[in-house]
């Protein structure tokens, strides 16, 4: 799965809007207030789409403050008009090559946000949880939001350990603002006990290890492991250190956090791939602000790291950095100054 083209109107500070992207990574530029995190926030509805047919799994909807408000300042007191219809609209591949359309809305002030105009993706959604059913070989496509929070706003709730019900347990609060480092952490602590107790590896708990240690090469980390007599995680580095997680840079561990959780989601929703599932597992991965955090030199490289150690995914991020910028080929930056300087012009 990927999406090859948005549209949104009355979305944010967007009355209309129109943007394509690339199938594999796509990085958003412009000003401050170009609307780079509300075009994530549209895809989130949009992607979200194909969680309608996922049983259990809550979607992504419109949300109030996301309706578009224009201003009346004729009265002696401002006031503020929000505007519908509200429209998110993805056109996307699947299977390969299949073209599929699909909306979500808003028509009105007590609306609630539709799904009669994306039933053909929940039901493309309800066809693969099927095929999982039945024990066959179907690749489940991966969604996961990465917001400018990610690295410390948590969930609330305490998570002791995880049961794997289902493959879908990968879509549990993909698209939040919040992350989920703490149903991470019990995953790799689960994985970790498994393999004392089989005495062999658990192939999806390997994959992750080889996902952060390409993510983070440059870096030198060799070794990512829950250690259970101090219950916590513990990162191991080519010269011999090795550091609690929690000891680690706020780059370094919001990379680690992210690469994790995008394999640890990648290997639930795909087991059967094994160690493979990072490397096969499509699906749309968006994050705000890639540089977050993380010191020049590196911003030079994470793309690459990203499209390395997740090859069929599409990344869809935003950046202030020059050096991500730079690193971009043509076709894969999109700078919202000059879509609204073409607009502009067309008017």
């Amino acid at each position: 799965m990927r999406i090859d083209r948005l549209e949104v109107k009355n979305f944010k500070g967007f009355e209309h809007k129109i943007i394509d992207f690339s199938p594999q990574f796509n990085v958003l530029t412009g000003d401050n207030g170009s609307g780079k995190t509300a075009v994530l926030d549209a895809l989130a509805v949009g992607i979200g789409a194909l969680l309608l047919g996922f049983d259990g799994i809550n979607t992504r909807p419109i949300r109030d403050h996301e309706v578009r408000q224009v201003s009346d300042t004729k009265s002696q007191r401002t006031k503020h008009h929000k505007q519908y219809p509200v429209e998110v609209h993805c056109l996307g591949t699947i299977r390969d090559s299949e073209t599929i359309s699909w909306k979500r809305r808003i028509n009105t002030t007590t609306g609630r946000t539709t799904r009669q105009n994306a039933n053909e993706i929940a039901q493309y959604a309800g066809q693969l949880q099927e095929q999982a059913r039945k024990g066959e070989p179907v690749v489940l496509p991966l969604l996961s939001y990465y917001s400018t929070a990610r690295l410390w706003l948590q969930k609330k709730e305490k998570v002791k350990t995880v049961k794997r019900a289902s493959s879908t347990i990968g879509y549990i609060d993909c698209l939040e603002t919040a992350n989920a480092e703490k149903v991470l952490m019990a995953w790799i602590k689960t994985m970790t006990i498994a393999e004392r107790q089989r005495k062999t590896p658990v192939d999806l708990l390997e994959g992750l290890k080889e996902a952060v240690k390409n993510g983070l090469k440059e870096e030198r980390c060799e070794d990512v492991y829950f250690d259970v007599e101090t219950d916590g995680l513990l990162v191991t580095f080519t010269n011999g250190k090795i550091l609690p997680y929690h000891f680690l840079s706020d780059g370094l561990r919001n990379m680690l956090l992210m690469i994790a959780d995008i394999a640890y989601r990648a290997g639930e929703l795909n087991s059967h791939l094994g160690k493979r599932a990072v490397l096969e597992t499509p699906g749309v991965v968006l994050i705000d602000e890639l540089d977050l955090y993380l010191h020049p030199n590196w911003q030079r490289r994470v793309v690459n790291n990203l499209r390395e150690t997740f090859p069929k995914i599409q990344f869809i991020t935003t950046t202030h950095s020059p050096f991500i910028i730079q690193s971009m080929p043509k076709g894969e930056l999109i700078d919202l100054n000059e879509h609204e300087q073409a607009a502009n012009c067309e008017l």
